[in-house]
């Protein structure tokens, strides 16, 4: 039995719907090929672009991995920076009280110990100053001008000497610094 029509009935229903069949099955047939012979040869491409993109991660992995160490210890010196300035801005402003000094010191005058501290319960800052000048005139200029310096509020002088052998005079001070108008 054959299902293609006759020479007689070429024009009847039944041979009009198998050639039609026929033909459009074709068509579905090459478009379904076409379709598939594209996509294997999409595959080639989308491969290459998979294998390209992997490797791009690869890359940009182990950028970021040997980057980690430097981040960590950037983070840990901006903490560390942090308590840093959180320390120093509850100190008090000890070089202008430097400054204060500096400007009192009358030439001849030299100091060999200086050191200042803050009170942590009345906030003074006081100065303790061992110094040595080798005239007396020099001694008397730094304590006149720190007497009249308005930033210091109290001098007391602890010790002058001079020793028989020693052409100098040893001077220790200590200063109360005048507190900061709020």
């Amino acid at each position: 039995m054959s299902f293609l029509p006759d020479e007689e009935n070429v024009n009847s229903f039944s041979a009009r719907a198998i050639r039609w069949v026929t033909t459009a099955g074709r068509f579905v047939i090459v478009f379904t090929e076409l379709i598939v012979v594209c996509a294997f040869l999409s595959r080639f491409w989308l491969d290459r672009t998979n294998s390209d993109l992997s490797e791009s991660v690869r890359q940009q992995k182990a950028i970021l991995e040997s980057t980690a160490d430097f981040e960590k210890e950037y983070s840990q010196l901006q903490k560390r920076l942090k308590l840093i300035k959180t320390f120093y801005s509850n100190q008090p402003n000890y070089h202008d009280k430097i400054d204060t000094l500096a400007k009192s010191i009358p030439p001849g005058v030299t100091f060999n110990q200086l050191s200042i501290k803050q009170d942590s319960k009345t906030q003074d800052v006081s100065a303790q100053i061992k110094l040595f000048a080798y005239q007396e005139t020099s001694i008397v200029d730094l304590i006149t001008n720190l007497i009249a310096n308005p930033q210091i509020s109290s001098v007391d002088i602890q010790t002058i000497e001079k020793k028989p052998k020693e052409s100098q005079y040893n001077v220790s001070l200590s200063l109360i610094f005048t507190p900061p108008k709020k």
